[in-house]
């Protein structure tokens, strides 16, 4: 495991601590999602991808802030970019069964289904949150290129089948 991948374990644990005692509910998108959904780490990753619904935005940026997390972007009321130890987190903010707007350069749009949170948790090294529906997940990887205009990356592609098996 690379130094990253502890500090991102870290942050993960840190963060489900700080929202879980502020009972905050989110839940994790992207590669460290369908790490907690397999119950390992399958790669590196360059951030830490969350949702959260829209009303809890100021009070988890104060939270957050409080404790030593620097915003770096804000886009418009989508999303929040924060940093900390050097890596990125960045927080979407969607309402249940609508579109929510992507953290994606250019704001794009992305259709998340009514099943995409549910409040199952799932255990990662100890760490215990709340992570996208596997369906979601699968769902946001096929339509990768539709909704962002940019071709699938390898990692897309073995995201695909590595959700496809768990979904099997």
């Amino acid at each position: 495991m690379d130094s990253d991948t502890q500090t991102q374990l870290v942050l993960l644990n840190e963060l489900t601590a700080l929202l879980d005692r502020a009972h905050v509910r989110f839940w994790l998108r992207g590669g460290w999602a369908l790490d907690f959904h397999a119950g390992r780490i399958t790669r590196g990753h360059g951030d830490i991808d969350l949702v959260a619904r829209p009303r809890q935005r100021f009070r988890i940026r104060k939270i957050l802030e409080e404790n030593g997390y620097r915003v770096e972007r804000l886009a418009d009321f989508a999303s929040i970019h924060f940093s900390k130890r050097g890596q990125e987190i960045s927080l979407a903010f969607t309402w249940k069964g609508e579109l929510a707007r992507s953290l994606a350069p250019g704001g794009d749009f992305w259709p998340w289904p009514d099943d995409a949170f549910s409040n199952r948790r799932h255990t990662l090294h100890g760490i215990v949150c709340r992570a996208m529906s596997l369906p979601c997940l699968l769902g946001e990887k096929e339509t990768y290129e539709r909704y962002s205009g940019r071709p699938l990356r390898e990692k897309d592609l073995v995201s695909i089948r590595m959700l496809r098996s768990l979904l099997s």
